[in-house]
């Protein structure tokens, strides 16, 4: 492999790795048979020249849980101006640190889960970056969240 070959590995690694913690919300753990609800929630991320494969978590949210703990999300990313009318709900958010990126959300929610996209735009070592993040979140039972 010549530099430039090493230099998009590199870049692409770094991609994933960032994206794994932008997209994977905070571990919640479950145990079972309790009254909140237990959600598989598969990611699948998009860019113009790359595909990644999908990444899927189980995720345990209290009952009566803000919207915001719905969206997958790190440490230095924020959630703000989420609406939700009916089933629908849409927010912004940004995150902050040696990546930036600021996006969209849309979901819509079901009587069995919820699906939507996230879209965001930013830098990613000095180049930008423009991605889609399919989410689909199907409750598959109850757990009891921490």
């Amino acid at each position: 492999m010549n530099a430039k070959q090493l230099n998009v590995v590199g870049w692409r690694r770094g991609l994933f790795a960032v994206v794994v913690v932008c997209t994977l919300p905070a571990t919640q753990f479950a145990l079972a048979q309790g009254s909140d609800d237990l959600y598989d929630v598969t990611v699948k991320m998009g860019m113009a020249d790359m595909a990644m494969p999908p990444m899927s978590q189980r995720l345990c949210v209290k009952k009566g849980a803000s919207d915001t703990d719905f969206v997958p999300r790190q440490e230095n990313c924020r959630v703000s101006d989420t609406t939700r009318t009916g089933s629908r709900m849409t927010f912004k958010i940004a995150c902050t640190g040696s990546n930036p990126m600021t996006g969209t959300g849309d979901f819509t929610f079901g009587a069995n889960g919820y699906n939507g996209q996230i879209r965001l735009k930013g830098k990613m070592e000095g180049q930008d970056v423009d991605m889609t993040q399919a989410i689909d979140a199907r409750r598959v039972g109850g757990c009891t969240a921490r």
